[in-house]
């Protein structure tokens, strides 16, 4: 079956030495976010969450409703996000074996806010299914 690539979510990845089940008793309270993941890794503290999806994801708003998300942090939370060795932003794309080519976009606007809040940019392309 053809299908052109597509953009499918965006991850936020954490890493700490630190327990980060309070975040995670945090994030459970939050409808727009969904835990994926949380345990440990490699010797540290690993926490994957995303958004509830909404019908058709869009890198700038994903983005922006993260990044909202993080900004409304008590005080609490932003001092575990603070301390995460690793914070990423880990934007999902499904490769696709068709036309149109996808070109997606993160403003500088939300890239200044992204490195405000001391996260790095991953990219993740899956690849079509067999």
């Amino acid at each position: 079956m053809s299908e052109p690539p597509k953009f499918l979510n965006l991850d936020v990845v954490l890493r700490s030495n630190s327990d980060l089940s309070a975040l995670v008793g945090h994030l459970d309270q939050d409808a727009r976010v969904f835990v994926l993941s949380h345990q440990e890794y490699a010797g540290q503290s690993q926490l994957v969450f995303e958004l509830t999806l909404e019908e058709e994801p869009e890198v700038r708003s994903y983005t922006q409703r993260f990044l909202t998300i993080i900004d409304q942090f008590p005080d609490a939370m932003l001092q575990l996000w603070k301390s995460c060795t690793s914070r990423g932003f880990d934007y999902g794309f499904a490769g696709g074996n068709d036309r149109p080519a996808l070109e997606a976009k993160i403003p500088a606007d939300l890239l200044i806010q992204i490195g405000r809040i001391g996260a790095d940019i991953g990219i993740t392309v899956y690849p079509r299914p067999d």
